[in-house]
């Protein structure tokens, strides 16, 4: 995609375009310092809270690490058998917990200075989604256009008064994307080896980029199946990327394994959402999201049935009874489950009905957020078309992300990692609209 600029005194378009391109740096300055006043503002009215979104698991996990507990958190609300001396676990990905341990202590154990490295890595999307825009379309001003969009999305912002792996996730997955789409043009290792270090935070910082890692390496060696014949050009790509994620994954993988007697690739959550999820499915009343005071009576009627439990379970081995139980269900209403996972993508995409199972109905505000949800996403195919080949990594990745938390569990908040791509698509789509947009 490129804009033409052969009249740029009668295209505004264009005369913007230039100056962009003329003066990115100062321009980008510009973004990032309004940018850190509007999060310091944030950070003022609606200060980091222990009990405010996932900070308590994130932050506790974080504080008995720095205070030499280890890598511990007893929480019975997912795992009924944990106790303070069976408190070992796995249920937050360690990429989040080791940066926030580091800034614990520096900053004697503080959730400012914790809200503070927040907006640096909201900030830090932010500058890569205008590289990675910049990048495919050619155009500064999709990229600035991108970026503004991810400042002033209602869903980023907040997350700087909390903690959290979303937005540390996020930058994982623009890095990682950004580089994948230079190394395609350029082939150079350091790229490759670029794009794996940024898609292999991102799975370390939220399991479910595992997809994201996945189409990339899938896609490169479909992209260059004409190379098949030489091997080495062929799938080295897909191997420097496999090899880099592999590494960052491999010391998570190792200490799951010591600890728990069996490797867990990223949380030890999945089961219990797989159960917690879909264990109605048996009624009529299963087209919904099991809200917490639900989930909990779920888990303690399973605990109870279960007889076999000794009740000294740790996480991996509960991991394997909520999978157990949950696939049994799944098996025994196949048909429900097929019609609740397409529903689910109204609950990932726009969070339809979801905050029912948490005592509220949607109001004027919930509304809004899936209108602009819906012409993002309306803006993202425009920015596609005629693109396809060009873009895969971006469009396949949200669709097996889309596809994996479908099958499991879906909430407008687990699409925060993967909104810069959608945004970089959109920005595209919305400079279809301008008659120089090729």
């Amino acid at each position: 995609m490129t804009i033409n600029n052969n009249e740029p005194d009668k295209n505004w378009l264009g005369k913007t375009e230039e100056y962009l391109k003329n003066h990115t740096w100062l321009v980008l300055i510009i973004l990032i310092s309004l940018t850190l006043l509007a999060g310091s503002f944030r950070l003022r009215v609606d200060a980091p809270d222990f009990n405010k979104g996932e900070t308590t698991s994130w932050w506790g996990i974080t504080l008995n690490l720095t205070r030499g507990f280890g890598y511990s958190l007893c929480n019975q609300y997912y795992f009924p058998f944990c106790s303070a001396d069976a408190s070992a676990t796995a249920m937050r990905e360690p990429a989040p917990i080791m940066l926030f341990a580091g800034v614990a202590l520096l900053f004697k154990e503080s959730l400012l200075a914790a809200g503070v490295t927040e907006l640096i890595l909201l900030i830090g999307v932010m500058v890569t989604l205008f590289f990675l825009t910049r990048e495919w379309t050619g155009s500064s001003f999709a990229g600035f256009l991108s970026a503004f969009i991810w400042v002033i999305y209602p869903r980023s912002m907040p997350l700087i008064s909390q903690v959290s792996g979303d937005l540390l996730a996020g930058l994982g997955v623009t890095f990682g994307i950004l580089f994948t789409m230079r190394a395609r043009k350029s082939g150079n290792i350091r790229d490759w080896l670029l794009a794996g270090l940024g898609l292999g935070i991102a799975v370390i910082s939220r399991s479910a980029m595992l997809m994201v890692a996945l189409t990339v390496m899938t896609g490169l060696v479909v992209e260059r199946w004409s190379l098949r014949n030489y091997f080495r050009e062929w799938i080295r790509p897909s191997l420097l990327t496999f090899a880099v994620v592999l590494i960052i994954m491999t010391p998570w993988i190792i200490r799951t394994k010591l600890v728990f007697g069996r490797p867990l690739i990223g949380s030890s959550l999945v089961g219990y959402n797989i159960y917690r999820h879909n264990y109605m499915l048996g009624t009529n009343d299963y087209f919904r999201n099991v809200g917490n005071d639900e989930s909990w009576a779920a888990i303690q009627a399973l605990a109870a049935r279960r007889t076999d439990l000794s009740g000294t379970e740790n996480e991996a081995q509960m991991d394997l009874v909520y999978r157990e139980e949950g696939l049994k269900i799944i098996k025994a209403n196949p048909v429900h489950y097929v019609l609740l996972s397409g529903y689910r993508f109204f609950m990932l995409w726009f969070d339809w009905r979801v905050s029912e199972a948490f005592g509220y109905s949607m109001g004027l505000v919930e509304y809004a957020i899936a209108l602009l949800q819906l012409t993002l996403l309306i803006f993202a195919l425009i920015g596609v078309k005629n693109n396809l080949r060009e873009t895969w990594p971006l469009w396949a990745s949200l669709i097996l992300v889309t596809i994996s938390y479908m099958a499991v569990n879906s909430r407008m908040h687990y699409t925060i990692p993967i909104m810069p791509l959608v945004i970089s698509l959109a920005s595209a789509g919305v400079l279809r609209f301008n008659k120089k947009v090729i």
